[in-house]
């Protein structure tokens, strides 16, 4: 795998993808099916759903001003960028870090 200088803005906005995500997963399994949802809830997880959408937007032009898809190519920047993020996901989920 090549070995890519990512800034550290990006791997923070890859942080927030995930933790967007995981709030609306946490949210459908804390709900139940949603077809049995409030009118409320619904509204709840459609709210999650577009900060998800807003969360990956802003990632994908922070990735394009940085030119860095362009020099090393999608699929090597997204496994950098998802393997950085992963790196500090334990401490920024409140789980026990393991180093």
């Amino acid at each position: 795998m090549v070995d890519i200088e990512l800034p550290r803005g990006l791997v923070a906005l890859q942080l927030s993808v995930y933790a967007a995500r995981l709030r609306l997963v946490e949210h459908v399994r804390a709900n139940g099916p949603v077809r049995d949802w409030s009118p409320g809830t619904d509204a709840e997880g459609a709210n999650l759903q577009d900060a998800c959408r807003v969360s990956q937007a802003v990632l994908q032009k922070a990735i394009d001003e940085s030119g860095l898809e362009q020099k090393h190519g999608r699929r090597t920047l997204r496994r950098a960028l998802r393997a950085a993020a992963g790196l500090q996901m334990p401490s920024q989920l409140g789980a026990p870090d393991s180093t």
